[in-house]
């Protein structure tokens, strides 16, 4: 208990480089005399800590001081680059300085183990230019407008209140209050067009803890069962949970799960073409059949 205090007062001399044996007390539920008992803890420990008497007075760090990075194990100071190179990864330009300083602090060497890239292969500058002024939008606290397609194919203009970006299943959602909708929405990123900066502030509102994706467009959800050929295992691998997926005896892949009916499903279940049979329910089975005949009427000569 003692040494977590003596941290809490050198973090608090680090921040404020002054502060009185009063305030230390009331802060940590301690009397003055254990403070000053704990002031001579650090100094016998070669910080340099020192008391100055009179008005404007009370416990100071020496102006030179800074905190030494041995108040870091390896591990945390990994974890904290290892969130900077995150951040970095997204957009952000601030946080290049502060990651080169932290590691030279540090003194880590190979620095360069990790790389972070959360967008997509084949994204361009056009991608990476949405996401900063997303990012701009929600730390300015501003209104964010922008073009966005639907997964039912429908286009709408949108002016929302920007709150949280979120980076789920390979992809990043903006999580926002909608203008247009009077409520909140999850919008895909790789959706929207035409981003703009609006002017003004937006009202403080509190995010929902766990905001689900409403089905677009008032599709209902189906109840799939699927059946993949082995040489689709890896597409299955990356859009399934582990616990969707069941392997029979000669390869093959039944995968349990729920979707939303909409003009997105039937393209995701087109893309994998003969690698595919939808076991139930049947009537799907007729809605990709329909399509075939239509594609193949389609390209007949």
């Amino acid at each position: 208990m003692k040494n977590g205090r003596l941290f809490e007062i050198l973090y608090l001399l680090v921040e404020r480089r002054s502060i009185t044996a009063g305030e230390l007390a009331e802060r940590l539920e301690v009397s003055e005399r254990t403070i000053y008992r704990d002031i001579d803890a650090l100094s016998a420990a070669g910080i340099p800590v020192f008391t100055q008497k009179g008005q404007g007075g009370g416990i100071r760090l020496m102006d030179q001081f800074v905190l030494d990075r041995a108040l870091l194990s390896p591990a945390q100071q990994d974890e904290i680059l290892f969130a900077l190179q995150a951040i970095l990864a997204t957009g952000g330009g601030a946080e290049e300085d502060t990651l080169a300083r932290l590691t030279a602090l540090f003194r880590r060497e190979g620095g360069d183990w990790l790389e972070v890239d959360f967008t997509d292969w084949g994204s361009g500058a056009a991608e990476r230019e949405n996401f900063a002024l997303v990012k701009e939008a929600i730390l300015g606290r501003r209104p964010l407008s922008f073009t966005y397609y639907s997964s039912a194919g429908e286009r709408s203009r949108r002016t929302v209140e920007p709150a949280r970006l979120v980076f789920k299943g390979g992809c990043w959602y903006l999580s926002a209050f909608c203008r247009t909708r009077q409520d909140w929405r999850i919008f895909r990123l790789v959706r929207m067009e035409d981003l703009a900066v609006e002017e003004g502030a937006c009202p403080p509102r509190r995010p929902p803890e766990r905001l689900e994706a409403p089905l677009p467009g008032g599709y209902r959800g189906v109840d799939l069962r699927l059946r993949f050929a082995p040489s689709a295992a890896w597409r299955v691998r990356d859009y399934f949970h582990p616990s969707q997926i069941t392997r029979e005896p000669e390869g093959g892949l039944l995968v349990a799960c729920t979707f939303p009916e909409d003009q997105w499903l039937l393209s995701f279940l087109l893309s994998f073409g003969s690698q595919l049979e939808v076991l139930s329910p049947a009537y799907w089975r007729e809605i990709l059949r329909e399509e075939l005949k239509k594609s193949l009427a389609s390209h007949e000569i």
